[in-house]
Order: C-alpha cells, then sequence, then structure tokens
C-alpha cells in the first residue's frame, strides 16, 4: 500500500506536523488576540447592562412602592 511505504511515511508525518505547528501558531499569534479582546469587550457591555438593569430595577420599585401607599 503506497501510503505506508517506508520512504514516503516520514516526509507525510513530518509535513502533517509542520503543517499543523504552521495553523496552530498563526492562530495563536493572530486570531487569539482578537478573539481575547472581542471577549473583554463583550464582558464590559454585559456588565454595564447588567448594572444600568439593577439601576433600573431600583428606580422602578421605589415607583411601584410610592404608588402602592
Amino acid at each position: 500500500m503506497p501510503q505506508f511505504d517506508f520512504y514516503s511515511f516520514s516526509g507525510q508525518i513530518f509535513w502533517t506536523l509542520a503543517g499543523f505547528y504552521f495553523f496552530y501558531f498563526f492562530g495563536l499569534y493572530y486570531y487569539l488576540p482578537k478573539f481575547s479582546a472581542m471577549f473583554k469587550i463583550r464582558q464590559k457591555l454585559i456588565m454595564t447592562y447588567i448594572k444600568e438593569n439593577k439601576t433600573a430595577s431600583n428606580a422602578v420599585n421605589t415607583l411601584n412602592s410610592f404608588l402602592s401607599l
């Protein structure tokens, strides 16, 4: 079977590992910082929405307690 030929098998392993490491480090140094920044901005936005919701909820509760008297 040609895919298990001793002379070409080591070359196939080498190029497979070389391609894997190339794409791994490319993604690590190119995409990972972009994803990290995106997740930080997303987390900050979510926390801002939560704080605004708590403020609005407190205002509604105060208004409801005033109206129920």
